[in-house]
């Protein structure tokens, strides 16, 4: 693999890099591909094309480090597309193993230290008809980088394939460089005053959606996924696009309002955040480039009485063109400002996501094959409710992916003809008309409500301590040594064993470095998890005398 090249990671990747550290084994971050080849496909031209493509995108040939925050690009990494022959066996039992093999490749763990996360696997169903199956993890790409990734692919395999070599217009810039420049340009005074405004937004907005659900919520979420969808009329866009440029809105901001509206008349709440993902691609030089820029922001949309629908839309404008102009502070950075109380049942500030899928689409002609894509199941959801917007030529499409642990199918599929019927009336309905009106068929949802503790949205003031009465001394020299690494983490000297990590200034980030500092003060390396099931230094002591008797005893 040669020399490899050392990089900061980016606060993207830093987000998915405590992620796989807390769950390694979690495919919910992992980014599918499937395309249909029919046709006279060279493996060996597709190898080529495939290697041609990650010589280009050093995000493609790159490993990460396990206890630093860093991210290693490989000098040179062969890319080697697995074959798996099934055009032996008969249609039924090909089906069988295709939907096999396809859900093995996508849940397949990735280990991000020691190689890059791509996996390339062709299933020859019969000698003229090939499954193409892609995945990479999302720490090295994200949704427009997959359109990016399909037309040089396409460049490239045309070209070879016509003996040429491919001529691909050079690459100004690669991620490291990014990443460099986003740590340097979001820091000191400039980070402070985004982050004091996100703040301001969020002070005081909901703790939590609190929807009705089917099931108790489990401690830690499973992330399984499913998806229902419905289409509406092309008069019914039309309408809604009327409706919102008259208000000086977008189509998005449309399907937010009604979103807002039956998630807060569903919840009896009287606001509601919902997410959105951001390109993050601030700069044209980062339009060719592979690489995870993608990031969310929270959208808070509040529904007082008696608003008209042109009342709402400018309201939801507004907010909208706000999360716009502060999007380039990283989600995992206005956490750490805002330190929610710990919820790991539930993904913090927001637990639903609106999205206008409008990244670019490409063409995918090869010489001598017939390239299809596939609408990828994967079946994971990373929040209780996201839902995709697509315009088309004959109208709209509404695609729910929904959480499996807490709703049943036909839940979703009610919320989701609630939100369609909404959007029916908003369509039809003049600026004026009282969003009341659109009220008068929508329920609260029946189901179990779990409870929830709420979340502290201000940050304690700088220097805040409790009474000194509060501090608890340790026990013995393990308490002492973790203490010692708490308080330095935190820099906070009167820190006792039994105060709260997360309550004195903890985030995700830092438990990460918390547990690197207790290896090396005691030998034992907590998971993460340990750093969430007990989070005073007292229990994490407890963890590692545990440990050491565990190896003493020869358990280890």
């Amino acid at each position: 693999m040669g020399e490899e090249f050392l990089f900061p990671l980016s606060f993207q990747q830093a987000r998915l890099w405590f992620l796989h550290q807390l769950d390694p084994g979690n495919a919910a971050y992992h980014m599918p591909v499937t395309l249909r080849l029919d046709g006279e496909l060279s493996m060996e031209t597709l190898r080529a094309a495939f290697q041609h493509v990650v010589d280009r995108h050093e995000a493609l040939r790159t490993r990460f480090e396990p206890d630093t925050q860093v991210q290693a690009v490989l000098e040179s990494w062969a890319v080697t597309p697995e074959l798996v022959d099934l055009s032996g066996l008969d249609p039924e039992a090909r089906r069988r193993e295709l939907d096999r093999v396809r859900l093995g490749v996508l849940r397949e763990p990735f280990d991000l230290w020691s190689a890059p996360p791509l996996r390339v696997v062709v299933v020859r169903l019969e000698p003229r008809v090939h499954v193409l199956l892609i995945v990479i993890h999302h720490i090295v790409c994200d949704g427009w980088s997959l359109g990016v990734l399909a037309a040089e692919l396409s460049a490239a395999y045309t070209a070879l394939r016509g003996g040429r070599a491919p001529e691909l217009p050079d690459l100004p810039v690669q991620y490291g460089d990014f990443a460099l420049w986003q740590r340097e340009r979001l820091s000191g005074e400039a980070l402070r005053e985004e982050l004091d405004h996100w703040s301001r937004v969020l002070t005081g907005a909901p703790a939590a959606l609190e929807l009705a659900t089917d099931r108790p919520r489990p401690d830690v979420p499973t992330f399984d996924g499913a998806r229902v969808v419905r289409a509406l009329p092309e008069p019914v866009a039309l309408g809604l696009e009327r409706l919102a440029h008259g208000c000086g809105a977008s189509l998005f901001m449309a399907v937010l309002a009604a979103y807002a509206v039956v998630l807060c008349r569903l919840s009896g709440q009287d606001a509601v955040i919902v997410g959105t993902v951001t390109a993050g691609r601030s700069r044209p030089e980062l339009e060719g480039l592979v690489g995870c820029f993608i990031d969310v922001v929270p959208l808070r949309v509040d529904v007082p009485a008696g608003l008209s629908w042109a009342g709402l839309l400018s309201r939801v404008r507004t907010v909208c063109l706000e999360a716009y102009a502060h999007q380039e502070v990283p989600f995992e950075r206005l956490v750490e400002h805002l330190q929610p109380v710990r919820d790991l049942s539930r993904t913090p500030i927001f637990q639903v996501m609106l999205n206008g899928q409008d990244t670019p689409r490409q063409d995918l002609s090869w010489p001598g094959v017939e390239v299809t894509g596939e609408p990828p199941e994967p079946g994971v959801s990373k929040y209780d409710l996201t839902l995709d917007l697509h315009r088309n030529t004959s109208g709209m499409l509404l695609d729910l992916e929904y959480n499996r642990d807490v709703f049943e199918p036909a839940t979703a599929s009610g919320l989701l003809g609630q939100v369609a019927a909404v959007l029916d009336l908003m369509a039809a309905a003049a600026p004026d008309t009282p969003v009341e009106a659109a009220l008068t068929g929508l329920r609260p949802a029946t189901g179990h409500r779990d409870g929830f503790s709420g979340r502290r949205i201000e940050p304690p003031a700088p220097g805040s301590r409790p009474g000194e009465g509060s501090r608890v001394p340790p026990d013995d020299a393990v308490e002492a040594r973790v203490l010692r690494c708490v308080r330095d983490v935190l820099g906070k000297e009167w820190l006792g064993v039994t105060d709260d990590f997360f309550d004195h200034g903890g985030s995700s980030m830092l438990a990460m470095k918390l547990a690197l500092d207790i290896e090396q003060a005691t030998g034992y390396r907590l998971v993460l998890r340990d750093l969430f099931d007990d989070t005073t230094a007292r229990g994490l002591a407890v963890k590692v005398r545990a440990a050491t008797a565990t190896y003493e005893l020869g358990g280890h």
